[in-house]
């Protein structure tokens, strides 16, 4: 459970979040890693970044409604 503080400030767990980006942007990172074409050497890092992405979005989400 979060706790919304002055400031806009989440303490998350005990622990003070403020996380550096917004929803949309956020989205907008999302949509330009699946709408690039990528090397395949690169496949895996980009699996890992949007793997991180959709973890920070689901977290930002859950506590900002």
């Amino acid at each position: 459970m979060a706790l919304n503080a002055k400031g806009g400030v989440k303490i998350i767990e005990g622990k003070a979040y403020i996380h550096p980006l917004s929803i949309q942007e956020i989205e907008f990172l999302l949509n330009l890693l699946a709408n690039a074409e990528h090397k395949g050497s690169e496949l895996q890092k980009v699996m890992q970044v949007t793997y991180k992405l959709r973890e920070e979005y689901k977290l930002i989400v859950e506590h900002n409604t």
